[in-house]
């Protein structure tokens, strides 16, 4: 399955995003700039298909303690924004899986970039999921109530099983049977 989706990749309309890493805080040495953005993977997608594949991917270099903070995302193209998580270095580890989700709207444009680790198992180091933009659950509105004759909401009562109707045709049976008693020989 997944040989197929990377030998269709392609052939299908492919789009490309570059995520880029961003150290926070910034130095304690206020003299230093503030680092810039450096790419970490760049991500080839088809949004049609919901197929993604990882063109390059070097993860961030520094001696970063695990509680470090980094930015993980993107710049928007239209307001310039920057769009994505904050993670701490320790999920860069060895022993860490990374997942990286890609969030387009409707015209295949990323709006969004997660970053999710797991532990390490069989498979890729690194995998990429591709989820678009759907529209959220709709309320039910206008839709009439139904009434019963007493003017309160109808409901149905759920069907009953037979012991459950005629109880105590058998509880009555049964008392008659104990009180009755045998006949005497």
């Amino acid at each position: 399955m997944l040989l197929a989706k990377l030998l269709l990749l392609p052939v299908a309309v492919a789009s490309s995003v570059t995520v880029y890493v961003h150290s926070l805080p910034a130095p304690q040495d206020s003299s230093s700039p503030v680092p810039s953005p450096t790419p970490l993977a760049h991500i080839e997608y088809d949004a049609g298909t919901a197929i993604g594949s990882l063109s390059s991917y070097t993860p961030p270099t520094g001696s970063y303690s695990p509680e470090h903070l980094l930015r993980i995302g993107l710049t928007d193209k239209t307001s310039g924004h920057w769009r994505g998580v904050l993670t701490s270095a320790a999920s860069f580890e060895e022993q860490y899986k990374k997942k990286f989700t890609i969030h387009v709207d409707e015209n295949g444009e990323p709006y969004h970039i997660g970053l999710g680790t797991s532990a390490r198992g069989a498979g890729d180091e690194v995998e990429v999921e591709v989820l678009k933009k759907t529209a959220g659950p709709q309320p039910a509105l206008n839709k009439p109530i139904v009434l019963n004759e007493q003017g309160k909401i109808a409901t149905e009562e759920p069907q009953k099983t037979f012991l459950q109707k005629y109880w105590w045709v058998v509880g009555l049976f049964v008392l008659i049977q104990i009180v009755a008693g045998g006949g005497d020989k």
